[in-house]
């Protein structure tokens, strides 16, 4: 005997919206994504954006948080995939972009619609945080009285943090850990000539630790 799955039709809204709450539920996130609820629903993605047009619409509908906004700047996106790139301890891809247990705040599709697959959207990303003449954020240093022979400030921005933690392949250069191996990892980039000691905010001055090996440096700094 055959178990059929028939398609079915003129399927009310407020069941399909239901439908949506209930996958939030189970998944106990305010929110999903399309790829969660084609994983999890029982209509599938299509059916929810052909009824309502746009699942930020559906999502609001259904009173479920509506995560993923428009319009959002490229750096923010980049930031975003730098912030999964450290917690995962590998290179993101559009699966465990969405699996990732709420650290990115878009979805794989955000990336996709923005630059046309995820492969391109890696590809600008290495570009952007690779760009030396990105001025936003950068770490010149302004008039520091203690220091005034340095010529970059303490902050390590997010753009110089990914470079570091990428070349390094996201591993501890003191102990060998990652998230890759153990999710509980978090990694910095750190100075190896402490900035208190005069040493630049620059890429071959850091070096990437994690947040054990970090304090137990920190420790022995005299």
């Amino acid at each position: 005997m055959f178990n059929l799955n028939i398609r079915q039709r003129n399927i009310k809204e407020e069941d399909l919206l239901n439908d949506l709450r209930t996958v939030a539920i189970k998944l106990n996130q305010k929110t999903i994504t399309r790829l969660q609820y084609d994983d999890n629903g029982c209509f599938g993605a299509t059916t929810i954006l052909r009824r309502f047009g746009a699942w930020n619409k559906a999502l609001s509908l259904a009173g479920l948080e509506v995560k993923y906004r428009q319009n959002i700047p490229n750096e923010e996106l980049f930031e975003n995939l730098a912030n999964v790139w450290r917690h995962l301890g590998k290179q993101p891809t559009g699966k465990n972009l969405e699996i990732s247990n709420g650290i990115s705040k878009f979805s794989t599709g955000t990336y996709e619609k923005r630059f046309g697959s995820w492969n391109k959207a890696l590809i600008n990303f290495i570009k952007y945080i690779q760009n030396d003449n990105i001025t936003s954020e950068n770490n010149s240093l302004s008039v520091q009285k203690n220091k005034p022979s340095q010529k970059t400030s303490r902050k390590i921005n997010w753009r110089l943090r990914a470079k570091v933690l990428i070349r390094d392949n996201c591993i501890c250069k003191m102990c060998g850990a990652s998230p890759s191996k153990n999710p509980s990892i978090i990694l910095h980039a750190d100075h190896i000539v402490p900035w208190s000691k005069g040493g630049e905010t620059t890429i071959e001055n850091l070096q990437t630790l994690c947040h054990v090996c970090n304090i137990g440096k920190s420790d022995i700094i005299l």
